[in-house]
């Protein structure tokens, strides 16, 4: 689908009114049943789901180069729905059929152009139907029950991930969002052609002060509708691509936030949504790594109280929904519990009650911290991953926290 449009010329202000109609356009866009970006409140709301019955199938596919190839993928789909025989009753496996043919048909009408994954959610009978396009190529899984499966997802998931790409020129400007491995372009601004403004009938000693009153007011009207864009998808940076005088102008009308956010990088304004996004890969790396260590910065210089000081206690602070931001070390796995009836998270695998209730609905967890980042979504709290050899060894712990209180 192509992207919205509109125009912010002498003819057309940015009023109140078009303010709210670029939200509900944003918003709808997020909402496409195909390969989009998936909000960080539609994540939330996937991990808050819970049909109470009709299963949700969760599916996981790789769609590296050599699966693309021809129908490569369609052999791997099909030896991954075949397991549903050996792991399911027959009842199961009938609910779960329409969902999967649903998903197999997506895939043949149209495989994702970025990325190299997809992931279904789908549940037909509840009107629940995902479709997201991954940047790494998670392992091949199905998965049937009342709640989807949402473990491999998390691990590619992390604020630093979604970004706003603003691209501006006096003529055009366009708006994408890059995030798990995808770019999609969100919104497109006409702008106006000062030049054929500015003709003879204008003195020529005004003609500059014209020019540059226009251009302030199209790059205030640009900066609102990026922060507008950037609070939608709760991006972490904004990523700029813009001639100097516009860039200039665009800072001018931007948040101290935004500004302490925005970094310049290098592509064409006509360029694809692909060549963007490997335009600004090399940049996008870099911040990744930059937060990384200024979040273990901020873990040794914060005070005892307002951080976690190990795994466990890290999982008591979730329970009690104290925790910000919950870091995780991303090559951890290991076995835990979790208490369905309190819904605490513990390391030890052998309990007979729960530490925390004490209850007996006690459960193994196969990966105590995925089990950790879903119910940290499901809390509001910020996730964010570990994955510098450096960094990990320097955060001492699996899960760390910093704390609301």
């Amino acid at each position: 689908m192509k992207a919205p449009s509109l125009a912010i010329d002498v003819h057309h202000a940015l009023t109140s009114e078009l303010r709210d109609r670029i939200v509900e356009n944003v918003r709808t866009r997020i909402q496409e049943q195909s390969y989009r970006l998936l909000s960080p409140e539609h994540l939330r709301g996937l991990a808050q789901l819970d049909t109470g019955g009709p299963p949700i199938v969760s599916l996981y596919l790789q769609l590296t180069p050599e699966r693309r190839s021809g129908r490569a993928w369609h052999s791997a789909f099909s030896a991954l729905t075949h397991t549903l025989s050996q792991t399911m009753d027959r009842a199961g496996r009938t609910a779960a059929e329409a969902d999967i043919q649903e998903i197999k048909r997506a895939l043949i009408d149209q495989l994702p152009e970025l990325g190299r994954g997809a992931a279904f959610f789908a549940c037909r009978e509840r009107g629940i139907w995902h479709q997201i396009a991954l940047p790494i190529p998670l392992p091949d899984r199905i998965h049937v029950a009342s709640r989807p499966y949402l473990r491999p997802l998390l691990r590619s998931w992390g604020r630093s991930d979604r970004m706003l790409l603003a691209l501006l020129s006096r003529e055009q400007s366009r708006f994408l969002i890059s995030h798990l491995g995808s770019v999609e372009e969100i919104y497109r601004v006409g702008g106006q052609r000062i030049r054929g403004m500015l003709t003879d009938r204008i003195p020529r000693d005004r003609r500059d002060a014209l020019a540059n009153k226009l251009l302030k007011a199209e790059a205030k009207a640009l900066a609102s509708i990026a922060e507008m864009i950037g609070r939608e998808f709760e991006t972490s940076h904004l990523l700029l691509c813009a001639p100097p005088d516009m860039s200039a102008a665009f800072r001018d009308h931007l948040s101290k936030l935004s500004l302490t956010r925005l970094l310049p990088f290098e592509t064409s304004i006509h360029a694809s949504p692909a060549e963007v996004g490997a335009a600004a890969a090399p940049m996008q790396e870099q911040i990744r790594a930059r937060a990384e260590r200024e979040l273990v910065d901020r873990l040794s210089e914060a005070a005892p109280a307002a951080v976690s000081a190990g795994t466990q206690e890290t999982l008591d602070c979730l329970c009690e929904g104290r925790v910000l931001i919950l870091i995780a070390d991303d090559s951890y796995v290991a076995r835990g519990s979790h208490c369905r009836h309190c819904q605490g998270l513990f390391e030890a695998t052998q309990l007979s009650s729960c530490p925390i209730c004490g209850g007996a609905e006690l459960e193994t967890v196969d990966d105590l911290v995925e089990a950790a980042l879903q119910q940290a979504l499901e809390r509001n709290a910020q996730i964010t991953f570990v994955r510098d050899p450096a960094a990990r060894s320097a955060i001492a712990a699996p899960l760390r926290a910093l704390l609301r209180y």
